[in-house]
């Protein structure tokens, strides 16, 4: 596909990366040469130097051949209006990231008449993992697929866990309720396990089990903890708008702690929390507030140093759940090394978001027999989970007991939904068209669901 990409910044150039190593033709547009140098040194890019809402730039870019334009500057106005402009111009399909809460509810409304093919709001994106999070504080990621039906759980073997020890392929025998260990990460190996793995201490495993299944596994393994009931949160911005209203529905008691007298005005006028105007680096502050008692600490400011610092204090005065916003991943390893396993990204679910849209788009444009419904990924963003819907039946998987299809190595099939109930496989269930299957993979570039298939 021919894509352009307006704003080279940390989500631009990692968007990059990803697009031009799944084969894409990529062309950047920022108005600084030097960021256009770095991602050139990084993947292979054509780069134009410019504002990406002049029509006479997005002209010299090839907005008219486009296939999909990505807008990603700071700005939201211009994101729109290069959007609008391109697809004026004749680009097929629009992305742009829009982040002020007014303008994202007006998106709503307004996105076929700015000529939108799809809106992203890393913020938004955030405050709803983090609210899934809160929902089982003693698993490090919580992911949903499937509007909610199949849930992926990332979380660490302990010693004396009732995992520990076993073989897969007992499980089933051991625990009342379905799951699949999906992927582990073992001294920094990714398996994609068969059933005559052995799990043992310090492994880190993604499961997969139904929506309903996963409370009473989560206490079957001895991870399940009371319901969060009141959270201290050290930023006031934009996830924190979003947040504040998810945990309110919830019925989740709330403290915020915020050292910007406009946002501490504004967060006050619209959410019925407590909402504290101070630096919430301060130690003294945060016992003041109860960090010691509280269930859990979200430190989601601006400030990357300041997230992690005072999450790396909170984890020796508090038991309660511990989550860490960082708009970079490339420190993630060395965070999770010192122990802030629960680590969130704004650049990573927008990275998420657009991957995913663009493999959409890439199968619709070729007639597949499947699409993407959605895409996340686990294990240090090592493993993707994939969700596809099968439009039609597929020579050499369709209709074939699964334990006869000729897969790839490394792939495995997590969860089938069809008509509402939730499939944890066996190796005699088979895929048929109309279902929702689940892919696990650690290959990564996964378009089709053919793509498991050994060609």
């Amino acid at each position: 596909m021919q894509i352009i990409i307006i704003g080279g910044g940390t989500v631009g150039a990692a968007i990059c990366k990803q697009l031009a190593a799944e084969g894409h033709s990529i062309t950047v547009i920022d108005t600084d040469q030097s960021i256009l140098n770095e991602i050139s040194n990084i993947c292979d890019i054509f780069g134009i130097a410019g504002n990406g809402a002049d029509v006479a730039v997005l002209r010299e870019a090839g907005a008219e051949k486009a296939d999909l334009l990505i807008a990603l500057t700071l700005s939201d106005e211009i994101n729109i209006l290069a959007c609008a402009a391109a697809k004026k111009l004749g680009a097929k399909h629009t992305i742009a990231r829009v982040r002020t809460p007014e303008y994202a509810e007006l998106m709503n409304f307004m996105r076929e008449e700015m000529n939108l093919s799809f809106t992203v709001n890393p913020d938004l994106a955030v405050a709803k993992a983090i609210h899934r999070m809160l929902r089982f504080p003693s698993v490090a990621k919580v992911d949903t697929f499937s509007h909610g039906r199949v849930e992926f759980v990332e979380f660490t073997i302990t010693k004396n866990a009732p995992l520990c020890g076993k073989k897969l392929i007992d499980l089933r025998g051991i625990f009342h309720y379905g799951f699949l260990v999906c992927a582990v990460l073992r001294d920094e190996i990714i398996y994609i396990p068969s059933g005559d793995f052995y799990l043992e201490a310090g492994d880190e495993v993604c499961i997969t089990a139904s929506e309903e299944d996963l409370p009473h596994l989560l206490k079957e393994f001895g991870l399940y903890s009371d319901p969060v009931k009141n959270v201290l949160i050290v930023g006031g911005g934009r996830t924190t708008y979003y947040l504040q209203k998810m945990l309110h529905q919830s019925k989740i008691k709330m403290t915020i702690i915020e050292k910007d007298k406009v946002r501490c005005r504004e967060l006050a006028e619209r959410c019925p929390c407590t909402v504290i105007c101070d630096n919430g680096t301060k130690q003294e502050l945060l016992l003041e507030e109860g960090l010691e008692q509280i269930d859990a600490f979200l430190a989601i400011s601006d400030s990357d140093e300041e997230n992690v610092l005072i999450s790396m204090y909170a984890q020796t005065v508090s038991s309660g759940k511990i989550i860490t916003r960082v708009n970079s991943m490339s420190y993630a390893e060395l965070f999770r090394e010192v122990g802030l396993d629960s680590i969130i990204s704004p650049q990573t679910s927008t990275v998420y978001n657009i991957v995913r849209y663009v493999r959409a788009v890439a199968n619709a444009s070729s007639n597949e027999t499947s699409e993407i419904e959605s895409l996340s990924r686990f294990m240090n963003d090592r493993m993707e989970a994939l969700e596809f819907r099968i439009k039609k039946d597929i020579e050499g998987l369709t209709n074939i007991p699964l334990r006869l299809l000729q897969k790839r190595h490394g792939i495995l099939i997590a969860c089938i939904v069809r008509n509402n109930r939730v499939m944890i496989p066996y190796g005699n269930d088979e895929i048929y068209s109309g279902d929702i299957v689940i892919i696990v993979t650690a290959q990564g570039q996964m378009k089709n669901i053919k793509d498991i298939l050994r060609i």
